[in-house]
């Protein structure tokens, strides 16, 4: 499968997963309300820092070693026992200080915590292995299979009054019907590894640790320091809406998540010229998704934030922030996943550290004076440091520049739709209070949408053959 078309079906499961989670999330948040919401994203924010300690980078190094093609069997298998080791010691760690654990996290039920964490660094181990022996596409249509049955079981034992128990175990649940699929795809083999294969992935991983702290830091690091400063309804409110800026990152991870394997193998054999033509490419489709989803969040963020109640619209002021951030992001990680595709971790562990320490240091400065909009300036104000830095480190290994004009063009045509959604809805504006704020904010993205992938299909040539090339079937 070519990488354009790989990149299309890991951005249709993701956006699939993602589309069910939004779902599952509207209803939890109508029938639950933000307080335990904060609670629940509260807890996933402290286990998805355990689980970094759990893996320590070795995910990342599996996946590089699989992709490599030599012993692959040991490579699983060392990197199974690595990963199961460091889990087990945290979750044995966390039963002895169980009372310390509940009094500084404020969390009820420690028990909670080693469910999320044993599947969730499962879930990785089994993701890294189907990346590392090229099969992308199949960890990709995993995605929604895991969030359907995750969101599935949630909603189902919140009708049952189970409340934050039925968010965690079927969170659980889900990822544990993935791991198993999983699994029967990476098949065989599997050998017992020498130590040089244990070292050989820890060369890696000492790097690759702090490529997961970065994902880590922008996706949870203000949600756990607002915990610290602000109410648990106001966790909530942030975490709606940081969730609902980061549906737009879906398409850029998926290029990330097809070219690194092919990134790799190219950097095995030398082909650096081919690795800047795929570079430059990830750069110029990064943010096909998300720059018109800025202008969207402009537009409409009252109205999106209003389907998931009344009490989340406190998240209007910090939405389009978000999005920014989420835009920039999408971009830097297309530089870190190319300096650890071309086998320069220690250069990426550079560009991860700038994110991670001025992420963590402004939320800190900002978030106890200005609360969730000094949250959205700390994490937004951060990537653009760590992208600004990453860009230079990566011309320094690769000769690489910025498709300007193919960016600009997707620019050009996000402006043409932010005058179409505006004019639809200042038009239809005396209808919409009669039609359910849901249906209306549906059809304005919609709308957008269309206007968006009309306009930009009308002015970019290139776009169009990529289309072409890749979505033979549709007959375009």
């Amino acid at each position: 499968m070519r990488i354009g078309q790989t990149s299309f079906v890991t951005f249709v499961s993701k956006f699939l997963a993602s589309g069910a989670g939004f779902v599952g999330t509207i209803v939890f948040a109508r029938l639950l309300g933000a307080d335990v919401l904060g609670r629940y994203y509260l807890l996933l924010s402290i286990v998805a820092w355990l689980a970094l300690a759990g893996t320590l980078g070795f995910e990342s190094a599996i996946a590089k070693r699989l992709s490599e093609g030599e012993d692959r069997g040991a490579y699983k298998v060392a990197g199974g026992l690595c990963m199961a080791a460091l889990t087990g010691s945290i979750v044995v760690l966390l039963f002895l200080g169980e009372g310390l654990v509940e009094q500084l996290f404020d969390i009820r039920r420690v028990e909670f915590v080693a469910v999320l964490l044993l599947v969730g660094v499962a879930s990785s181990y089994v993701d890294s292995m189907l990346n590392g022996v090229h099969l992308v596409h199949v960890a990709s249509s995993l995605r929604p299979v895991r969030q359907i049955v995750r969101t599935a079981l949630q909603v189902g034992g919140i009708l049952l009054s189970f409340g934050l128990a039925a968010l965690v175990y079927g969170y659980a649940a889900g990822s544990l019907v993935v791991v198993v699929v999983g699994l029967y795809f990476v098949g065989r083999p599997y050998r017992l590894p020498t130590r040089a294969h244990f070292e050989s992935l820890y060369e890696y991983a000492r790097y690759a640790w702090l490529g997961r702290i970065r994902g880590k830091t922008f996706n949870q690091a203000d949600v756990l320091v607002l915990g610290v400063f602000v109410s648990d309804e106001l966790v909530g409110v942030y975490a709606i809406t940081w969730s609902l800026a980061n549906f737009l990152i879906i398409f850029s991870n998926a290029i990330s998540s097809a070219l690194f394997p092919e990134l790799s193998k190219l950097s095995a054999e030398d082909s650096f010229e081919r690795v800047s033509s795929l570079v430059e490419d990830s750069f110029a489709y990064a943010g096909l998704f998300t720059i018109p989803g800025l202008v969207g969040g402009v537009l409409l963020s009252d109205r999106l934030l209003q389907i998931y109640g009344s009490e989340f619209l406190k998240g209007t002021e910090v939405l389009w922030l978000l999005i920014v951030a989420v835009l920039v992001y999408g971009y830097q990680s297309q530089i870190v996943n190319a300096l650890s595709g071309i086998d320069r971790p220690g250069e990426a562990f550079k560009v991860n550290a700038v994110l991670v320490v001025s992420n963590v240091v402004l939320n800190f400065a900002l978030i106890w004076q200005y609360r969730i909009r000094g949250a959205a300036v700390a994490t937004a104000t951060s990537v653009v440091l760590s992208f600004v830095v990453g860009y230079f480190v990566l011309r320094s290994h690769v000769s690489v520049s910025l498709p300007v004009k193919r960016i600009g063009t997707q620019v050009v045509a996000a402006a043409g739709m932010g005058v179409v959604v505006a004019t639809v809805e200042r038009v239809a504006r005396p209808v919409f209070p009669l039609v359910d704020p849901t249906a209306t904010a549906a059809l304005l993205v919609v709308v957008g949408a269309l206007a968006y992938f009309a306009l930009l299909w009308a002015l970019s040539g290139e776009f169009r053959t990529v289309v072409r090339e890749n979505a033979p079937a549709i007959g375009l």
